[in-house]
């Protein structure tokens, strides 16, 4: 088995795989990216975990322009390939020389939220069920026939990293059933079903950006889909504050202009909405750490009836 994987989803579920026996032979994964202030380069996730699981590492930017990965296959195929956060299109032959192909292990309820950002894009819209999808690569994005799928419920103050780990958790028995069950030829296919796809396509710096004019359910919802990463943010005073946790207020009846701190609750600020407010629970100002949103009111000696003017 070789697994491709670049992201920290995959790098959790390879930590996972390995956990369980399932080493892969051989880890293919994208190159170091700059990172941190002094933009220096370093080995994404994946390949981290790989070299502390002393698993061989191939990086490739391309994999279907790699040369030496193709040489590698034809020569010695592995029977399977598992695919997880790679970030890269996979094309012949890698698609159809291994025995079983390309597995992918999919963080959504296929074909719902095909793309890079399915956690995210269902967090957004407000979604109480998503679920994972293990299937097999065809050249159509995340369109080949399912093996397996089981629902997971989104509650109201899952983020984007938490309901990420029920995903992984629950993703991986289904994938360690299928690994299971493949040799054993106990296994069906299911074609997707095409007029029920969605997309769910990367997060754009612009949709991070939010307006208290808007609805409190919509700007609560952005919160938790852009947490851990990048964070959803307002502009205060031409300044970004990130806005990273919340809680939804649920009151129509708030007779206060938007923007403004409606209360405080145990020394939290409740901010009117276009409908309904939010409490700030976590923050943070340009250039400045995450603070809970007490200091944050503090820090301003904000009050009751205070602006948050933009």
């Amino acid at each position: 088995m070789w697994y491709m994987g670049s992201g920290s989803w995959g790098a959790q579920c390879l930590r996972e795989l390995a956990r369980l026996s399932y080493n892969p032979e051989l880890v293919i994964t994208s190159g170091p990216r700059p990172s941190g202030r002094g933009l220096r380069r370093k080995p994404n996730d994946v390949e981290e975990m790989a070299y502390w699981l002393d698993i061989e590492v191939r990086r490739s930017e391309n994999i279907n322009d790699d040369v030496i990965i193709k040489e590698k296959l034809m020569l010695n195929s592995p029977e399977l390939i598992v695919v997880i956060d790679f970030g890269q299109k996979i094309k012949e032959p890698f698609l159809s020389t291994p025995k079983f192909g390309c597995i992918n292990l999919h963080p959504s309820l296929l074909p719902k939220y095909r793309g890079a950002a399915p956690i995210q894009r269902a967090i957004m819209d407000g979604q109480q069920i998503t679920g994972v999808t293990v299937f097999r690569l065809t050249e159509s994005l995340d369109a080949g026939p399912i093996l397996a799928q089981d629902k997971v419920y989104i509650d109201l103050d899952d983020t984007a990293g938490t309901l990420g780990e029920k995903l992984r958790c629950r993703g991986i028995e289904l994938l360690i059933n299928t690994l299971d069950a493949l040799p054993k030829g106990i296994y069906e296919f299911r074609e997707q079903d095409e007029s029920e796809a969605t997309y769910a396509p990367k997060i754009t710096n612009e949709e991070a950006l939010f307006d208290f004019n808007e609805e409190a359910l919509k700007i609560h919802n952005k919160v938790r889909a852009l947490n851990p990463e990048p964070g959803a943010y307002t502009l205060i005073n031409d300044k970004r504050l990130k806005v990273w946790r919340t809680k939804l207020i649920n009151n129509d009846e708030v007779f206060a202009p938007v923007g403004t701190i409606f209360k405080i609750v145990d020394g939290f600020p409740v901010v009117a909405c276009g409908k309904g407010a939010v409490l700030l629970l976590e923050v943070q100002r340009e250039g400045k750490k995450v603070v809970n949103g007490r200091s944050f009111l503090n820090g301003l000696r904000l009050r009751e009836g205070d602006v948050l003017t933009c």
